[in-house]
């Protein structure tokens, strides 16, 4: 089941706006070892750190009304700093601070990784945090469904039916001595992990997660927290001796129950909780 959004309605069309999509790729770790295979490598074999090399997104409302177009991306190779050092990401760091000020919530597959990386890059070079966002992440969010893989790339061919684009390693190590070839090559693979990839896979499964995924429900009004389509009445039920008004979100099947029971003064004001 892929979702559809209420864009008729301003108060979503709003909150889309300050959803944002985001996708990162960071510098590959120098370190020293003794031999290939698995084995822990300690923080004193390093000889370099994690930088940002490019970032790709988008809000939720350019992804639905533009598509592909609605994705934008940057990449070190773009700003002043380039020649002296590719790996300086501060450029990226002050345009990401930006977007992510002005958002709500973002979302990422894994977004334990791309939101922790840059608000670790924020910390180290002694930048504010932006204003507080909600992190919604499409791999926590099927926790609760087994699967034979839950990465990115295997989620977007056997769900929606589309591929990331291929690259290997020596790309990233491209990148690392300073090729601007490479960091464009870069830049597309980040881009296309947005709205082929991130974004097809959060229509395609956020209905199964509504209690995680981006809450567009509008207060005071009975609206899906998916989608922010209009609830209908969908029935009552019984919990604890009191009963409580069911609702539906008729598109996509998607149901709620009243918070308060129905003798509640604040039953039928919007207030919901997932089913």
């Amino acid at each position: 089941m892929k979702i559809d959004f209420d864009v008729s309605n301003p108060k979503v069309v709003e909150k889309m706006k300050k959803t944002l999509f985001l996708d990162i790729e960071t510098s590959l770790i120098d370190a020293r070892i003794f031999s290939t295979g698995k084995q822990y490598i300690g923080i004193d074999q390093t000889s370099s750190k994690t930088k940002l090399l490019t970032v790709a997104g988008g809000t939720m409302y350019d992804l639905y009304t533009k598509g592909e177009a609605g994705v934008w991306a940057t990449g070190n190779h773009l700003y002043d700093t380039f020649e002296a050092d590719p790996l300086d990401d501060r450029g990226i760091l002050e345009e990401i601070w930006e977007k992510l000020d002005q958002s709500d919530t973002i979302v990422c597959h894994n977004a334990k990784f791309d939101d922790g990386w840059i608000k670790g890059r924020f910390l180290q070079e002694g930048m504010p945090l932006p204003s507080p966002y909600k992190v919604v992440c499409t791999y926590r969010g099927l926790s609760g469904y087994s699967m034979n893989s839950k990465k990115l790339d295997y989620l977007s061919e056997t769900l929606v039916g589309t591929n990331k684009l291929k690259t290997s390693w020596s790309l990233w190590d491209r990148c690392s001595d300073g090729e601007i070839q490479a960091f464009e090559e870069l830049m597309e693979y980040n881009r296309g992990d947005i709205y082929a990839t991130l974004f097809q896979i959060y229509l395609r499964t956020a209905a199964y997660y509504p209690k995680k995924c981006v809450d567009l429900s509008v207060s005071g009004e009975l609206t899906c927290r998916v989608t922010g389509f209009p609830l209908d009445v969908g029935g009552v039920m019984e919990k604890n001796g009191l009963e409580y008004m069911v609702y539906k979100d008729q598109k996509h099947n998607i149901y709620y129950r009243d918070r308060y029971n129905a003798t509640s003064k604040k039953s039928g004001k919007g207030y919901t909780v997932p089913l």
